[in-house]
């Protein structure tokens, strides 16, 4: 009895591969011919097998190749180390090259030392004293004279006056201890150069403010 398709369908069939014959869905045995209906199933072979079959071949190739570059590499050494040192040529000695003697450095020269002044203690310049300056009596040089007087008490008036505005340095000497200078005076100077040019264009310069004033050396 052919089983029934509830969906509404007529049964499923199939026929026999051997004579034909029709046979129901499931049915396993023709029922004409005594053949097998259904297939046989055939489980598809794995890939596995393949495989590792390739692996082990494969790994045992690269052990192979490793065994055989190692033993190559103890056969070279091997003939290296047997081999007997190669003998150095006759008379051919090495030459040790016998370090130089020390040179003596060069004697450094000692510094110049400069020249003492032939005249210790000479003065350089005038010297201040309070709001005037003084002249020192061993000092050579040239300076400009602005005023002269009788007496110191005049001539010193007349410097501190003249300080104020500080156009030079001004101060004050007494003319007998100087054999350039005339003699019972006290003589108001401003300034002291090296050279009589310079002592005149401070003369022209002082000129214009202090009328009569004039260049003059001052010597002991």
């Amino acid at each position: 009895m052919a089983e029934r398709d509830y969906r509404g369908g007529p049964p499923a069939q199939e026929h026999c591969p051997r004579c034909g014959a029709t046979a129901e869905r499931g049915q396993l045995v023709c029922l004409e011919c005594g053949s097998r209906v259904a297939l046989t199933y055939r489980r598809a072979p794995s890939w596995k097998v393949p495989v590792a079959i390739s692996a082990v071949v494969v790994t045992l190739f690269l052990l192979g190749a490793v065994v055989a570059v190692v033993a190559i590499g103890d056969d070279a050494r091997r003939e290296v180390s047997a081999a007997p040192p190669r003998p150095q040529p006759a008379g051919k000695a090495t030459k040790t090259k016998a370090p130089s003697p020390a040179q003596p450095s060069p004697a450094q020269p000692s510094p110049a030392q400069p020249k003492a002044d032939a005249r210790p203690g000479r003065a350089t310049d005038i010297v201040r004293q309070g709001a005037l300056y003084a002249w020192p009596r061993a000092l050579v040089g040239f300076t400009v004279v602005i005023n002269t007087a009788e007496d110191r008490a005049a001539a010193t008036s007349f410097a501190e006056s003249a300080a104020r505005s500080r156009p030079a340095k001004i101060g004050v000497i007494r003319a007998d201890d100087f054999r350039t200078l005339p003699k019972g005076f006290y003589v108001v100077f401003a300034g002291r150069y090296d050279t009589r040019r310079q002592a005149t264009q401070a003369t022209v310069r002082l000129g214009k403010r202090f009328s009569g004033a004039f260049t003059q050396r001052i010597k002991r």
